[in-house]
């Protein structure tokens, strides 16, 4: 311990914080689970949708195997496979022993699709389209039209007035994530902030650190030390986001969030002290571990709230909670992923998010003051504040 520390003892504080849950093995044992489930979240959908191989279709002539080749080109070059087999009844044995998924047959007017108990939609339509597109090429033929003249004025393209920087099913499930990393997060270790004041509160070490540190020091050491220990967290986690989608060939996805990644570090720092301090609030005015349910219930519903909006509402409402401190924590990132956002927009939310956040915490540490060496019983929020204003 140097001088230097002396003169700032929350640095002293946020140290003791961090090594002490650095030795947590509860701390260190949610922090793998966790990783593990963000690793399984982007491998696991890739190794089922690639993992399995080409659909097998069962043919017994080149008519067959040529729709199914024009199917699995049109599905991305390996979307199916055509299985030869030496007539109907071998692959309708096929189909129900499993080695073909469908198998495809010449009908009396074009081809027979035989499924073992259906046809599943996907396949069908890839298999109908090919059909199609095989048995008019033939027609061409035989009137000396080439392909080319047969689908002259048939193409259709598309264009997207508002596109978003992502796919829509992939903006959905990155702005989920980034809403339920903050959720995660805050709510993880704005328990453990509570939970660890308490246990000073019962053993009486907050008297002997009070006695040497200025309370306000202990909830800045508290708040800080939890901080960037939750930083920490979220940088793992984003280390192990980028090995499994580099595994899985998908960093097509990380482009793209990764414009909008400091942009969430800022929204997350900011909204996260405000919430640090009025988890240190609720820890001080419990007396023991079972107040934490009735504390902290402020505090959760603060994070589920904003959280559902975030997740579940329509955009204009996404667009209003993006604005509101807090809650802006869990929106603006995602609406920067999914919408195109004006400059302007996160500028004035972090402003918003600022001021609140200082407004917040200061509040947070009067309480804390006033509160924090209160024993005996539970504290209410209305008690505390007739305290704090007392």
């Amino acid at each position: 311990m140097n001088d230097r520390t002396l003169d700032r003892p929350w640095v002293l504080i946020a140290e003791r914080e961090i090594t002490t849950k650095l030795r947590d093995k509860t701390f260190i044992g949610s922090t793998l689970v966790m990783l593990i489930v963000v690793l399984a979240a982007v491998i696991l959908p890739a190794l089922l949708a690639g993992g399995s191989g080409p659909d097998k279709i069962a043919v017994i002539d080149d008519g067959g195997a040529a729709v199914v080749q024009r199917a699995s080109k049109t599905q991305g070059g390996d979307g199916y496979e055509a299985l030869r087999v030496a007539d109907q009844a071998a692959a309708e044995r096929a189909v129900t022993d499993t080695d073909a998924s469908v198998a495809l047959l010449p009908g009396p007017d074009g081809y027979v699709l035989v499924g073992k108990d259906k046809v599943g939609s996907e396949t069908g339509v890839a298999l109908r389209a090919a059909v199609a597109e095989v048995g008019m090429e033939k027609n061409a033929g035989a009137v000396k039209l080439t392909p080319e003249q047969l689908r002259a004025g048939t193409q259709v393209t598309e264009k997207i007035l508002e596109p978003g920087p992502l796919p829509g099913y992939v903006s959905d499930f990155v702005n989920i994530g980034l809403a339920l990393v903050f959720y995660m997060t805050a709510l993880g270790f704005g328990m453990m902030i509570a939970q660890s004041v308490v246990q000073e509160k019962e053993s009486r070490v907050v008297e002997i650190l009070a006695a040497s540190v200025p309370i306000r020091s202990l909830l800045w050491g508290k708040v800080l030390g939890n901080t960037v220990l939750a930083l920490s967290q979220i940088l793992v986690i984003a280390i192990a986001s980028v090995i499994g989608l580099t595994a899985t060939d998908q960093l097509d996805i990380l482009s793209v969030v990764a414009p909008v990644a400091g942009w969430f570090v800022v929204f997350f720092v900011l909204g996260f002290v405000a919430l640090a301090g009025l988890w240190a609030v609720a820890g001080s005015l419990a007396t023991r571990q079972e107040d934490l349910g009735s504390t902290t219930l402020p505090g959760q519903m603060i994070l589920m709230i904003p959280f559902f909006f975030a997740v579940f509402a329509g955009s204009e409402a996404r667009e209003i909670a993006s604005f509101i401190p807090i809650a802006s924590s869990m929106s603006m990132p995602g609406r920067m992923l999914t919408e195109d956002v004006p400059l302007w927009q996160p500028l004035a939310a972090i402003g918003i998010l600022l001021v609140a956040t200082v407004l917040i915490i200061r509040l947070g540490a009067r309480l804390y003051e006033r509160t924090l060496l209160k024993t005996g019983r539970r504290l209410g929020y209305r008690e505390a504040l007739a305290l704090e204003a007392g």
